[in-house]
């Protein structure tokens, strides 16, 4: 006897099978703001604020965590549904998908932005003579596989793939700490706070107002909002102290020299020798910044597909991630003329972008919230998570 199953049905079915719980989803958000940032941050932070440049991930993170509360707060407002689901029922769906316009230009420059950034460690420090085509249609592919194998395995995946990456950085600092001088710490604000807010100013776009982008992912969490909340701020915590020594370590060891060093804390594993047994470890932070930058990546490619599936209302919401990753592979390989414009978009133009675009948009749609009386509608994906 074969059953028939109602569209409603079809989407219950659909949706327990994508389902994941609190703790895996604040793993994706350590994974997602940690990822490269651990080795890229403390370059261009220290180029900023010199040895202040620990101080400027203070107003960064208070920033990221407002923004935070911010999708925090409409997930539980508007009962689970995505950023996209409720802004229509705020702003309406023309204005929804006007908004969307410098959103999806976002993911169209983030995403080839982080396999450049793969491309270019490989084909400067490891791999000189290979082509960068080559990491980066690897990497594209990888991640395209990747999101195409559902959020849950991805959550699965990555719950193991963080603890790799948080145990090679943070083995690298343990390891360094004879190489540690404290007097590469001061003065403190030789030069005021101007210095510390540039550095703020960059780091608050990257990698922590990139938060936001989660607000397409809550929808997916089965679990309790007491059990979500604390574990995303957990997961933020974690993020932010792990940035935090990352760039306090590098500036122990190089001092200001720290802001012409690319790839810092793959240059302080170098610098490791203990009893002439351990030494030359630069592998160790090879991983960590692999596997993080390919983590970022496929969340990023994950949420551009769910973005352009609730926008077009696709039924298949798998269908655009090869030609998206084709897209985004085309632009890795031409959108930077250089490692100079690659620094002046990423610190630059970027931070400045996830603030106005991303922080702007999420804070106009919990005024709005604040003051519109909320309509019920019908979510992509269901209710997320219960009081």
């Amino acid at each position: 006897m074969i059953a028939i199953l109602s569209r409603e049905d079809e989407d219950k079915i659909k949706t327990e099978s994508s389902a994941i719980d609190s703790v895996q989803l604040a793993c994706m958000l350590i994974a997602f703001s940690t990822g490269s940032a651990i080795v890229f941050i403390p370059n261009p932070l220290t180029g900023a604020a010199s040895n202040d440049a620990w101080l400027s991930l203070v107003p960064a993170f208070g920033f990221g965590l407002l923004i935070l509360t911010c999708i925090l707060y409409l997930h539980r407002k508007h009962a689970g549904r995505s950023l996209i689901d409720y802004s229509r029922g705020l702003i309406g769906g023309f204005l929804t998908s006007v908004a969307a316009v410098p959103l999806l230009g976002m993911f169209l420059f983030s995403i080839p932005a982080i396999i450049t950034g793969i491309g270019e460690f490989f084909t400067t420090v490891m791999m000189k003579e290979t082509p960068v085509y080559v990491f980066n249609s690897l990497s594209l592919l990888t991640a395209a596989l990747t999101v195409r194998s559902g959020i849950k395995v991805m959550a699965r995946m990555f719950l193991l793939l963080i603890f790799v990456m948080l145990f090679c950085s943070i083995a690298v600092i343990l390891l360094a700490v004879p190489q540690y001088q404290a007097e590469f710490l001061l003065p403190l604000l030789p030069d005021g706070l101007k210095p510390v807010f540039h550095g703020a100013f960059i780091a608050a776009g990257f990698p922590f107002g990139e938060v936001f982008f989660f607000s397409m992912l809550l929808p997916f969490v089965r679990a309790r909002w007491k059990d979500l909340r604390s574990k995303m701020y957990l997961g933020f915590a974690v993020t932010g102290a792990m940035l935090m020594l990352s760039t306090l370590c590098t500036l122990l060891t190089f001092g200001p020299a720290s802001g012409s060093l690319k790839y810092s804390l793959y240059r302080l594993a170098g610098e490791i020798e203990i009893a002439e047994i351990l030494q030359r470890i630069e592998a160790v932070i090879g991983i960590a910044l692999i596997l993080g930058s390919y983590m970022k990546a496929s969340v990023f490619l994950f949420i551009f597909n769910r973005v352009l599936a609730e926008l077009f209302r696709l039924d298949d919401d798998r269908v655009l991630v090869y030609p998206v990753s084709l897209v985004c592979l085309m632009l890795s390989l031409t959108m930077f003329d250089s490692p100079a414009t690659f620094v002046e978009q990423v610190y630059e133009i970027w931070p400045f972008t996830v603030m106005a675009v991303g922080g702007g948009y999420v804070a106009l749609l919990a005024i709005v919230t604040l003051f519109k009386p909320i309509r019920p509608g019908r979510s992509v994906k269901g209710r997320g998570a219960t009081k």
